[in-house]
């Protein structure tokens, strides 16, 4: 239900941006303020935060949801950074207004900067809009370093700046990254999808929709194929985080989305032809959150080497535990 009400917005905002143009309406550069708003007054940012915070608690599988709808709409507000935001800084004892989102920026496996994450936010006079969570999950200990609004220019002081928390919570946050990112390029891969099947049955060449014709479906039969095998994945995932399991079927899961995003990319742009490739076209916005998500947050070679790594680790005995998420140990870091 959540899911739905959250894809109903976002639709509404997207389908109103050609008239009203959503991004010169507001203050910003780059953001909806109206939807924003209408996402503030629902509760949406908050979501997993506990409910003594006005969230869901741990609401993976509804996350999981939310952010499947934000893969398909690609709306012009920072909502999958803003809502893993909040339930980093809930688990440091920080709470705060969510009436302005967040910026959160994670490291890359590499080291190198998060070039997925979304671009400082100002009003037209010049005022930063959204805070700045940086975030280091890949070490022995995750690190962390807060920017409120109220101080840019520095790193708050205290609790939560470069605070290392157990390795157990490295775990869990690499786990949430992944089922974020596995969620939105799933959402992205449906919209693509959708928008496919649509153009093979009212685009007619020969006299018959393109639909109609064998090579088509068989593509678009491989592509189906994909989506399903990523829901299925995200929606273990999910699950697996809501018990406190998130590896390694987190880690499986964007590896499976982030392949998919490639092959579904490919057959969904050659169903549509020269067409999907302009920017005024719809599929040109899913495909660019499917390129971005495939790489943010780790790829699937990325994932796929950790998972090799734990296997061996895990060797003959403890492969088919580790598949099924039921080893005894906890999975170390990769």
């Amino acid at each position: 239900m959540i899911g739905d009400a959250v894809a109903k917005m976002l639709a509404q905002a997207q389908a109103s941006a050609p008239s009203q143009g959503s991004r010169a309406s507001t203050d910003t550069q780059g953001i909806d303020l109206a939807l924003w708003q209408t996402l503030v007054e629902s509760g949406v940012p908050r979501l997993l935060r506990p409910e003594s915070e006005g969230g869901a608690g741990n609401a993976f599988r509804d996350a999981s949801e939310v952010l499947q709808a934000a893969g398909m709409y690609a709306p012009a507000v920072p909502l999958t950074d803003t809502l893993l935001a909040h339930l980093l800084l809930s688990r440091s004892s920080i709470d705060l207004s969510d009436a302005r989102p967040i910026r959160l920026r994670i490291a890359a496996p590499d080291g190198a900067p998060d070039v997925g994450a979304p671009a400082v936010v100002q009003t037209q006079s010049g005022d930063e809009l959204a805070h700045l969570l940086e975030v280091d999950p890949w070490g022995d200990e995750l690190v962390m370093t807060w920017y409120p609004l109220a101080d840019l220019s520095s790193p708050m002081v205290g609790a939560t700046s470069g605070r290392s928390l157990r390795s157990t919570e490295t775990a869990m946050v690499q786990g949430l990254i992944a089922m974020a990112g596995a969620s939105v390029l799933t959402g992205a891969m449906m919209q693509a999808m959708a928008m496919a099947i649509e153009w093979a049955g009212t685009r007619v060449q020969f006299g018959r929709p393109i639909g109609q014709f064998q090579a088509v479906q068989h593509s678009l039969a491989l592509a189906a194929e994909e989506l399903a095998a990523s829901r299925a994945a995200l929606d273990w995932a999910a699950q697996e985080l809501e018990v406190g399991r998130p590896m390694p079927a987190a880690a499986i899961a964007k590896a499976r989305a982030a392949e998919a995003a490639g092959k579904v990319a490919a057959i969904t742009h050659q169903v549509h032809g020269a067409i999907g490739f302009t920017a005024e076209f719809s599929l040109f916005r899913s495909t660019q959150q499917l390129w971005l998500w495939r790489d943010r947050w780790g790829d699937e070679h990325h994932w796929n080497a950790w998972l090799g790594r734990q296997a061996l680790a895990a060797g003959p005995d403890g492969l088919f535990d580790l598949i099924t998420g039921e080893a005894d140990q906890v999975i170390a870091r990769a």
